[in-house]
């Protein structure tokens, strides 16, 4: 992960990333054990990539990410 900073006046980012926190917290980490930064860095990029390719979304149709993204980004 890295560290990015939002807008200025700008909310509505903060609420995007703070919900994204909160499906990672409760709907993965919080399901095992993480003993170090390590596997805290590893569980959080292996949620990132069930997030994008495997979970769907109701906001996007019941789709995934991956799937509801323009062909040119894929």
């Amino acid at each position: 992960m890295r560290h990015v900073r939002t807008r200025v006046r700008s909310p509505q980012t903060n609420g995007v990333i703070e919900r994204w926190f909160g499906t990672v917290k409760y709907e993965h980490l919080y399901r095992g054990v993480i003993t170090d930064g390590d596997v805290l860095d590893m569980e959080v990029h292996r949620f990132r990539i069930l997030y994008i390719t495997l979970r769907p979304h109701e906001a996007r149709g019941d789709q995934t990410p991956k799937a509801a993204a323009p062909p040119h980004y894929r």
